[in-house]
């Protein structure tokens, strides 16, 4: 009965040791995903902060462009006004609008 006592101390013995070994090598292996995951976490904040950081800068860029876009359109209907147009057609171009008796109709044949 001893004999079969010890074996079966033995076997404990051994399964116990193989139960700490994995236990061991799973706390490792979990110790081992915690930081990995700390540091994926650390290293996508600070690829959210610089995405942030361009958005913002593409949004001044976006809003001075627009601003600039409205002063060329404030530019252009000045430079297209009727009344600079007119002005410089009679002075630089001596033009004018033709009198009744210079205008001549043409019939379409």
């Amino acid at each position: 009965m001893k004999d079969i006592s010890y074996a079966l101390n033995g076997l404990l013995l051994k399964a116990s040791r193989k139960a700490q070994t994995y236990i061991l090598m799973l706390s490792l292996v979990f110790l081992a995903g915690l930081v990995a995951s700390a540091q994926l976490v650390i290293y996508s904040s600070f690829e959210k902060r610089a995405l942030v950081n361009e958005l913002h800068q593409m949004n001044q860029q976006r809003d001075a462009m627009q601003e600039e876009w409205g002063q060329l359109l404030l530019e252009q209907s000045a430079w297209s006004a009727y009344s600079r147009v007119e002005s410089l057609v009679s002075d630089e171009l001596q033009m004018r609008v033709p009198s009744a008796t210079d205008v001549i109709m043409a019939r379409q044949p």
